[in-house]
């Protein structure tokens, strides 16, 4: 039974806090909608001038408990939360993605983490979506299980860049980040 479920691009940058030494990101609405989420905005990476930072970043935290999870639930055992995220790139330069997904207690201390650094997508692929350059866009979800007391938080913290450093927006594209929470049945 799904007990909630936040749909993070919903409302553009709301939420979200990014770190940067280019022009960050952007917004641009999906040319082919990702099947499923309502939302079809994605974000798009700039290139980035520090070669100490090359990497567009940007974090939300979900407040469990604020998005009416209640504490209890949470602490029993009986919960799987869950994140999926879809990304891609621009068919004319390659990206390189990687997503870092924590559960933190009520002091934003972290108690499991989950990472993801999929192969580097390489430019001059057909694009099937503004998402992607196949005919699905590329997803990476994870399902989080007994990992024990005291969660809370849950950070989303994504980063990407292009792999010839244009000037642009032309590194990774996300979209329809989604973290949900969910009653195991057993």
């Amino acid at each position: 039974m799904l007990l909630f479920c936040h749909v993070v691009s919903t409302e553009g940058f709301r939420g979200w806090e990014a770190e940067h030494k280019g022009n960050s990101w952007a917004m641009e609405k999906n040319l082919t909608a990702v099947p499923g989420p309502p939302s079809q905005t994605c974000f798009m990476t700039f290139f980035s001038e520090c070669s100490l930072m090359p990497w567009c970043f940007k974090r939300q935290l979900v407040d469990l408990v604020m998005e009416g999870v209640w504490q209890e639930l949470l602490d029993s055992a009986q919960i799987e939360i869950g994140i999926a995220d879809w990304w891609g790139t621009r068919e004319n330069c390659g990206c390189i993605y990687r997503l870092q997904v924590r559960l933190l207690d009520e002091y934003e201390n972290e108690v499991v983490k989950f990472s993801a650094s999929p192969s580097p997508v390489h430019q001059w692929r057909k694009r099937g979506t503004s998402l992607t350059p196949s005919l699905s866009p590329p997803q990476v979800s994870h399902v989080f299980v007994d990992f024990g007391k005291g969660i809370r938080y849950v950070s989303l913290e994504q980063y990407g860049r292009d792999i010839h450093s244009w000037v642009g927006h032309y590194g990774v594209t996300v979209a329809c980040s989604s973290v949900w929470v969910r009653i195991r049945l057993s």
